[in-house]
């Protein structure tokens, strides 16, 4: 008998569950990096990086941001990208192929990381500068972890926790001179449990020089002072900005008009969040986006994400 399409994904996701550790631990000992492509860019990820495996299990994760930014940059000069948490670089690159007139700064506090991330934007030149920093500072914390496919700081929140010894700490206000040369900025954060804490603590520089802001939104993982969701959602609802919501794996959820309601939606999410997080299932964060509205009407058309 044959099997329908859905139930041999099924299979085929089964199948990955159980080899795909066995592949990375090969790979990890071997020292063997892969060969990848990213919005058709070849680029190089650590050997234990799951990049590849998520796509292939979800192929919606971690791809659909190259169209919005391409799209965002259509009716401008020059678009500059915040990449905050730049990571190996991977959606960074997806920004610059997307358009010839999309400039980059990457931000990645680890070393290691960063060193790939400069690696994969080489081929872009000017385009593309990183920077090896940690921004904040915000919160309090353990302990700094990398793991195969990201890096950040863990552990319970407590005080006397907080980054290594000798941190040069980066603020939002150095990160974004210059940045009234573009005509228009959009700010990147994903930041492993920070993302909300930045943005409250720094929103009014971050909201005075980005016309659209994009963050991970993660109430349950985060790390800092929980009142921080509530107040980003006041920000949000008075920002005068749309929102448009996409789950983990780049699946347009809604969006909403600019106003109290987005804010107060937002806070309803951070609530879905906690409840969804204690079930195990599969959407562990989500993607906000916030721009003006009639950027917001491009995106969301047909083709656009």
């Amino acid at each position: 008998m044959r099997w329908s399409l859905s139930k041999r994904r099924y299979a085929r996701r089964l199948w990955g569950y159980a080899s795909e550790p066995l592949e990375r631990r090969v790979r990890t000992l071997r020292g063997r990096d892969q060969d990848y492509t990213i919005g058709g860019v070849s680029v190089v990820l650590p050997p234990d990086h799951k990049l590849p495996y998520y796509q292939r299990r979800d192929p919606t994760y971690d791809e659909y941001a190259g169209r919005i930014v391409g799209e965002l940059a259509r009716d401008v000069d020059k678009l500059l990208m915040i990449d905050l948490g730049a990571n190996v670089g991977d959606t960074a690159v997806l920004a610059l192929a997307s358009a010839d007139n999309v400039d980059v700064r990457c931000v990645e506090g680890s070393a290691r990381y960063a060193g790939y991330c400069r690696r994969n934007v080489a081929r872009f030149g000017e385009r593309a500068t990183v920077i090896e920093r940690f921004v904040g500072p915000v919160g309090k914390h353990r302990k700094f972890v990398e793991t195969g496919t990201t890096a950040g700081f863990y552990g319970d929140v407590t005080e006397g926790g907080d980054a290594p010894d000798g941190t040069d700490w980066l603020t939002p206000t150095e990160l974004l001179e210059g940045a009234d040369e573009y005509p228009r900025v959009l700010w990147k954060t994903d930041i492993d449990g920070f993302d909300i804490h930045i943005l409250v603590e720094h929103w009014d520089v971050i909201r005075a020089n980005c016309e659209v802001l994009w963050f991970e939104f993660d109430p349950p993982g985060t790390l800092g002072d929980r009142s921080d969701i509530a107040r980003l959602c006041e920000l949000v609802g008075s920002s005068g900005l749309d929102m448009v919501v996409y789950d983990n794996l780049g699946r347009r959820m809604f969006s909403m008009p600019a106003g109290p309601a987005a804010g107060t939606s937002l806070l309803g999410l951070a609530r879905w969040l906690d409840d969804i997080r204690l079930g195990h299932l599969t959407v562990q964060y989500l993607d906000v986006w916030l721009m003006p509205t009639a950027l917001a009407a491009r995106v969301c058309a047909d083709g656009a994400a």
